[in-house]
């Protein structure tokens, strides 16, 4: 039984979604307790997935926990797996209110601190999305015994023979220019500001040059006023959400992700499924999916100065770029939605 409160589509409810469908081929059943009017709960519906609806006021919601204890009384799961934020307390309650006592797992995401040692101590296991994340709970004073790596996967299918000729149009680059990407929300930690900076001083050492930010989140607009003071508002494309990102990838000609945390980055694995050379900070679980001079380039986080220097040796350098690219498609294949799906079952199985 899933838990997820999120009212948006993000990458935590992808990776939720490709775990059912490889739960599913691998004989388990699953049902998932997900917000009422949510985006997860309209995909659930069009798939098909078993689910029920359920939306908290706060975190501390009792009423909406011991209305989830009911549920896991009348299905009897051997495994509660909360995967958001927003689920986690409500999950933990929901359990402890039951009389049906199943194993409690519950995924994280993000490698910044803890708040909360009592939501973590009262789990049976946490998967960790990366090592990185894994360092983080640790730190906070977590056992370790009770910690399980699984990185996140992505759908690798989706960007063989992705074609996004018809971009060029839509977004008035000049085929032949050289195009600087990015795709992630436009939220405090992703630090587009940092990339922004970057793209300024590429830009006077690289003509012709566009600069494209796929996503789009609170901060928009504060992000378009600083494109424009930097003089880069005839340069950087905000294209807003995008269902379209293999496509997109295919455009590009280097990745780039400047956040400043980072629990392990799933586009990072579509731009390496897409055989992009790339340029991220060294934070949180990237290490463990880019490798420093082998399919691309780390720096240090809000060093805009050593992010613009790689990106523009990249553009100059395009046997570089070849190699960096080769090993990033061979790299990718370690994190497939099937290897996700794989270990999160070896943990399932090691607590039943």
């Amino acid at each position: 039984m899933h838990f997820d409160f999120e009212r948006t589509w993000r990458g935590g409810q992808q990776q939720l979604f490709w775990l059912i469908e490889g739960l599913k081929n691998r004989g388990h059943r699953s049902f998932v307790l997900c917000r009422r009017g949510s985006e997860l709960s309209s995909k659930l519906k069009e798939s098909g997935i078993e689910h029920a609806v359920l939306s908290p006021l706060f975190e501390l919601d009792l009423f909406a926990a011991l209305k989830a204890s009911g549920t896991i009384d009348a299905l009897r799961p051997d495994i509660i797996h909360l995967h958001s934020a927003h689920a986690h307390t409500v999950g933990i309650l929901a359990a402890k209110f039951s009389k049906h006592k199943p194993k409690v797992v519950s995924s994280r995401r993000v490698d910044f601190r803890i708040r909360s040692r009592w939501k973590y101590n009262s789990v049976d296991r946490i998967i960790a999305i990366s090592q990185g994340v894994k360092s983080v709970l640790l730190s906070c004073g977590i056992p370790e015994k009770k910690i399980s790596v699984v990185h996140s996967g992505v759908d690798l299918s989706r960007f063989e023979g992705a074609d996004g000729n018809y971009l060029y149009e839509e977004f008035g680059i000049k085929k032949g220019s050289p195009v600087v990407g990015m795709v992630a929300a436009l939220a405090p930690h992703k630090d587009h500001k940092n990339f922004l900076n970057a793209a300024a001083a590429v830009k006077k050492e690289v003509s012709e040059i566009v600069f494209l930010l796929a996503g789009d989140g609170e901060l928009r607009d504060e992000l378009e006023g600083i494109a424009l003071r930097l003089g880069l508002s005839g340069s950087v494309i905000f294209t807003g959400f995008r269902k379209d990102i293999p496509q997109i990838l295919s455009i590009l000609t280097v990745f780039v992700m400047s956040s400043y945390l980072e629990g392990l980055g799933t586009s990072l694995i579509d731009a390496e499924a897409s055989s992009l050379p790339i340029v991220a900070t060294r934070v949180g679980g990237i290490p463990e999916v880019v490798a420093d001079g082998v399919n691309g380039f780390l720096v240090p986080p809000g060093d805009h100065a050593a992010l613009a220097g790689k990106i523009t040796e990249l553009l100059r350098n395009a046997d570089l770029r070849k190699r960096f690219s080769s090993a990033g498609k061979i790299r990718a294949r370690d994190f497939s939605k099937e290897n996700m799906a794989d270990g999160t079952e070896k943990v399932y199985m090691e607590l039943v």
